[in-house]
């Protein structure tokens, strides 16, 4: 917060909060005090931040997540200041500090204290000093040594000359509009912002890693696959070696034998183990046969599921790479969460105030209502709380993308090939295949569309279905969050 916004900042906070009593007060993250004032039958909120990204100091409307353990600082702040009187609030010459006088009662005295706002980029800080200066709390200490030390018991020096923050984008004022207001309006944009890409980032980042490893578990599985094949040949070994069983001794290391599946027959040779007579010979090599054909039956069974769980991680990545705001995020993460890639308590859950609707909803040309899934979860939605038998489902074919269904809703005799097509563009449209010139949908009754159980978010079985070709296009009445 540059020193001309705090200035002028400063002088509404002193004329809006003076006489005002602190009722209450939380901290909503390591760097972020919210104080409750009290004053002339109004509750209002004052928000300062040590963020070093966004220092700032003012009113807000908007709501900010409540610990239920009150952090260090803000406890100490309760037992010091709460139902104390803000007496006044001023900025320190024209630097990027504001400060709010406080005073309590004690007993028949009155204590004086300070606030101590520092908005000066990573050096921000709130400190609680006493009438002469002395540091009580502080939210962020500096030992002894330092430049300049900030420590319980140790008098507060002035910051040296130059503090290193850097510039901000101005923020500006509407109409009517207090400073204050704009600056709440101003920093929570940008807060958003910023909180929307460490986000999006951190959850590319498992999506990633979670395809990483599906696609080394693949690669090792081919693998095993490929030498359990190869165990197959045993099998033949054997058989070859029943047809000299009349020539092999215990103590042999070969012998020599006619290969008839071969055309014309041909001589080989096959090794032996010196220590085995000529029955465990053969019976080794039906061993090591049959193991592999049992390994081959196991791994069938774990390849498909491997090639699925991978399918329905790069819809995830279809999801991340369409995801605009805060809700599609949060979906995706609790898609990761229910799909065991993340634990529920990793990394910082994204908070909406609403929760958007699962679908996104249109009306063909001809008056068909068409719903859309905004992530794997809706997807499933649409299928299991929004459709019914006689209803048209979409997806595009072979790639991620979003489910689309037409409400058939009785009129199954008025539907037209118009109808699907606007359907089957929608679906291209909230798919991977976005981009591309024209795609291939799959359409079917909702009745053979099934999830299986067990299955991932949005991932379903389909007979019985039918292929239309058809140009990505955006439909009419979906916005720029859609």
């Amino acid at each position: 917060m540059n020193p001309s916004l705090l200035k002028v900042i400063a002088a509404e906070l002193n004329d809006e909060l003076s006489g005002g009593v602190v009722s209450k007060i939380h901290q909503s993250d390591d760097r972020t005090l919210i104080l409750r004032i009290f004053i002339r039958g109004r509750d209002l909120k004052l928000l300062v931040s040590a963020r070093h990204s966004l220092p700032r100091l003012h009113l807000t409307d908007r709501s900010y997540p409540n610990p239920p353990s009150p952090l260090r600082f803000c406890a100490f702040l309760r037992s010091r200041i709460t139902n104390a009187r803000i007496e006044g609030v001023a900025q320190t010459g024209f630097e990027r500090i504001a400060v709010i006088e406080l005073a309590k009662k004690d007993g028949e005295d009155i204590r004086k204290m300070r606030l101590v706002c520092e908005l000066t980029g990573k050096s921000s800080n709130i400190i609680l000093v006493d009438n002469d200066n002395i540091v009580l709390d502080a939210l962020r200490f500096f030992p002894p040594e330092s430049l300049r030390p900030v420590h319980p018991g140790e008098k507060l020096g002035p910051l040296p000359a130059a503090h290193g923050a850097k510039e901000e984008e101005p923020v500006s004022k509407e109409e009517g509009e207090s400073w204050n207001s704009a600056a709440d309006r101003h920093y929570s944009a940008l807060v958003e912002g910023d909180e929307f890409a460490r986000e999006k980032a951190a959850l590319k980042k498992v999506i990633n890693e979670s395809e990483k490893k599906l696609l080394r578990k693949l690669s090792n599985l081919e693998g095993d696959r490929k030498k359990a094949e190869e165990g197959l040949s045993f099998y033949k070994k054997g058989e070859i070696l029943t047809t000299v069983f009349h020539k092999m001794k215990k103590g042999m290391k070969e012998v020599e034998a006619t290969d008839y599946t071969k055309d014309p027959p041909e001589e080989v040779l096959v090794s032996l183990d010196e220590k085995l007579s000529p029955q465990e010979n053969v019976e080794r090599l039906f061993k090591r046969a049959r193991k592999s054909k049992t390994a081959i039956g196991l791994l069938d069974k774990r390849l498909p599921d491997v090639k699925a769980e991978l399918e329905y991680v790069e819809s995830l990545k279809y999801e991340w790479e369409a995801a605009e705001d805060k809700a599609s995020l949060s979906d995706i993460r609790e898609e990761l969460v229910k799909g065991g890639y993340l634990k529920g308590t990793e990394t910082r859950a994204v908070k909406t105030q609403e929760k958007a609707e699962p679908i996104r909803r249109f009306v063909s040309s001809e008056g068909f209502e068409i719903l859309c899934g905004r992530s794997g979860l809706g997807n499933d939605q649409l299928i299991s709380k929004y459709s019914t038998g006689e209803d048209i489902w979409f997806h595009v074919k072979d790639s991620p993308g979003s489910h689309a269904l037409i409400k058939v809703a009785g009129k199954k005799q008025a539907l037209t090939v118009k109808t699907i097509e606007e359907a089957a563009s929608i679906a291209a449209f909230y798919s991977k295949l976005k981009e591309s010139g024209k795609a291939e949908v799959i359409y079917a009754e909702a009745k053979n569309v099934k999830k299986p159980k067990g299955a991932k978010p949005g991932m379903v079985t389909v007979k019985e279905y039918k292929c239309v070709v058809v140009r990505p296009g955006k439909p009419k009445g979906a916005g720029d969050d859609q």
